[in-house]
């Protein structure tokens, strides 16, 4: 019998595509999901799927009952530093074989945001639990534009970000699911390793509004935005306090340049380059017109 793999966040941008490319090669991927709706959706698609809670212990330990590996993804909310120290709790009473962790790019117990505290609170307690592990560290995604960002695009012919005129090696989603892959499928090579994953090139959000309006033929235009500025319209739109401010910290990185960084992790990891920018505004076209 294989041996089971539970992806967790597994209707997200990642977890979608990893549970797609696990299936693909045959391994027994089991779907971790938080609501019997996600779980019936993906049983009709022929994947296995289990409901669980990370604020329930006994529901933590009965998903990872049986797992021999588990790919860890926690929602981006108040309580994700929690929710992770428990899943971790659960893996290690369950006697799961690897953890594979995604995490941030800049994650550190001593990052000088937020965000990259809260991330490498999670990671440290990885390393330190005694199973083995490997953590991935991918930068900003490509697919805040097709998600977050796509609603004022198609509206307003515009994306707005208070990230001033800084460059990013954004990379795609579909890059990191591969890399995940690659590493459940082989854990023994990676264990005990972190991965630094970005995207091939560094680029500008002027550079983003000029590939999508190549792509969208018609003139879509970057609006920087003060910090007060994005608050602002953040908290209107509905968005958490924790996570506007979150989200603000790691803005205030992107705009000191330190997200800028290129490594060839994706092609050591999924043996191919990752996806450019352009590539990813044309498969995504219908987000920008």
């Amino acid at each position: 019998m294989a041996e089971r793999i539970l992806v967790t966040g597994a209707t997200g941008t990642i977890g979608r595509e990893l549970v797609r490319l696990l299936s693909e090669r045959g391994a027994a991927v089991v779907a971790g999901v938080t609501s019997e709706d996600k779980a019936a959706t993906l049983e009709a698609q022929g994947v296995r799927a289990e409901v669980f809670s990370y604020s329930d212990p006994d529901s933590l330990g009965r998903v990872m009952e049986g797992k021999a590996r588990v790919f860890l993804l926690l929602p981006f909310i108040e309580g994700m530093k929690r929710w992770g120290l428990a899943a971790l709790d659960a893996a290690k009473a369950a006697g799961v074989g690897h953890v594979v962790r995604s995490s941030a790019l800049l994650a550190d117990t001593e990052a000088h945001f937020q965000l990259g505290k809260v991330h490498g609170g999670v990671d440290h307690a990885l390393e330190e639990s005694g199973l083995p592990f490997t953590i991935l560290r991918p930068n900003i995604f490509m697919q805040n534009y097709a998600l977050r960002l796509s609603g004022e695009i198609r509206e307003k012919n515009r994306f707005s970000l208070p990230e001033a005129d800084s460059r990013t090696s954004l990379i795609d989603a579909r890059d990191i699911a591969a890399c995940a892959a690659a590493v459940l499928l082989d854990p023994a090579e990676h264990a005990g390793r972190t991965y630094l994953l970005t995207g091939p090139e560094v680029l500008s959000n002027m550079d983003v509004a000029a590939i999508l309006s190549a792509e969208a033929g018609r003139e879509i235009a970057y609006r920087p935005l003060s910090e007060e500025q994005a608050r602002e319209a953040w908290l209107s739109a509905g968005l958490p306090e924790w996570n506007v401010n979150m989200l603000l910290g790691l803005a205030r990185q992107v705009r000191e340049g330190v997200t800028g960084m290129v490594t060839g992790a994706v092609k050591h990891l999924s043996g191919r380059d990752p996806v450019p920018f352009r590539q990813f505004a044309r498969d995504f076209r219908r987000s920008w017109v």
